[in-house]
């Protein structure tokens, strides 16, 4: 997987998401930002922007992971529109 690049207000820097856990997550939401930093690009997720929290299985690294919409689809490996 390319490392995560994206451009404008979303993304100031590029991030190797394939060095994130790539397990099945439990559930996931998405709703407005709230603040929180992203785990694809380590920027803040701002209340205009959509973020998706998934939440990870028991054993997992993390219990949540937090990302923009184009983060996410890069996560997922669902290409960006």
């Amino acid at each position: 997987m390319e490392p995560l690049t994206r451009t404008g207000s979303e993304t100031t820097e590029n991030v190797d998401v394939s060095l994130m856990p790539q397990r099945e997550p439990l559930r996931t939401w998405a709703g407005h930002g709230t603040g929180v930093i992203c785990n694809g690009c380590g920027e803040p997720i701002k209340a205009h922007e959509i973020e998706y929290e998934v939440e990870m299985p028991p054993g997992s690294d993390v219990r949540a992971l937090n990302f923009h919409l184009a983060c996410y689809r890069t996560w997922t490996g669902r290409p960006s529109r």
